[in-house]
């Protein structure tokens, strides 16, 4: 992903940040059920995750008002904030390179963890696809450690 990818393109209206903030309240209060929630920036629309029919039940009857629609998505908010809390303990396990990993952030568009590392390196790419579910996850390269914080809600 693209560091200029992750910038949402002005403040969101009030109306649509608070719905965003409520939609992200809810995933992570049911995180087996839904993934992360994200605003598009092309069709103004808060995109809900359901990974489970319970999740679609969910969103459904929390009674959004803005533009929105539901996309159904494999890996819940709690799976990928695991995945992002565990990935900071590489290191200690041994995982090759792990000190290369610098922030663990969520991204909210692809719902995923987004791992920025500041070099490129075959054997951690190789531990997190053995470790981790290769579509939980993003890998972002960033030399200069001037990541733009996470992926636009």
């Amino acid at each position: 992903m693209d560091v200029a990818e992750q910038i949402q393109p002005g403040p969101l209206p009030r109306r649509m940040a608070n719905a965003f903030g409520d939609a992200l309240l809810l995933a992570e209060a049911n995180g087996n059920d839904l993934g992360y929630p994200w605003v598009d920036p092309v069709s103004n629309e808060l995109v809900l995750s359901a990974v489970t029919p319970r999740g679609r039940e969910l969103v459904e009857a929390a009674g959004i008002t803005v533009p929105h629609r539901i996309r159904d998505v494999a890996h819940g908010a709690a799976e990928l904030q695991r995945i992002q809390h565990d990935v900071t303990f590489l290191g200690s396990r041994g995982a090759p390179d792990a000190d290369l990993i610098f922030m663990t952030i969520p991204d909210y568009r692809d719902n995923r963890a987004l791992i920025v590392v500041s070099a490129m390196s075959r054997p951690l790419l190789d531990y997190l696809a053995e470790h981790y579910p290769v579509g939980a996850i993003a890998v972002q390269v960033d030399p200069e450690g001037v990541g733009a914080g996470p992926a636009s809600p």
